[in-house]
């Protein structure tokens, strides 16, 4: 039941960072605030390689997310947790550095959340979906 829910968590997650992507090419609007920018890459880079660095950073965590639950599910090898997830965890925490106004606040705090604990279970204690009793 565990890993189900853990599943759930991750895969909800992952999908969480295609609001960015559907604000980003105008499908819906998440954040009236935000428009793509970034504090930081906008005025170095430009509005259209911005564009592209979120759009590479959400589509990055989101698939990360979404293997990452079926990893914890059983249904991909175990053996793709750790790099999977710091990548899938690195991506998201790059993305809401880069654009901290791309969601709004309690899905950033959330995802903020998510992500620490991910990098926390791998990085710290070294655990892994096989650690969950079946």
């Amino acid at each position: 039941m565990l890993k189900i829910v853990l599943g759930l968590v991750l895969l909800a997650h992952g999908i969480g960072h295609s609001l960015g992507l559907l604000q980003l090419s105008k499908v819906a609007t998440i954040n009236p605030a935000w428009q793509g920018d970034s504090w930081i890459l906008s005025n170095l880079a430009g509005a259209t390689m911005t564009h592209v660095i979120a759009a590479v950073l959400w589509t990055a965590a989101l698939l990360g997310f979404v293997l990452l639950a079926g990893v914890v599910v059983g249904w991909l090898p175990a053996t793709w947790w750790s790099p999977l997830a710091i990548a899938a965890a690195a991506a998201s925490l790059l993305g809401l550095l880069l654009f901290p106004s791309a969601f709004p606040t309690s899905s950033t705090i959330g995802a903020l959340v998510v992500d620490v604990l991910v990098l926390a279970a791998v990085l710290l204690s070294d655990w892994g979906p096989s650690d969950l009793q079946a």
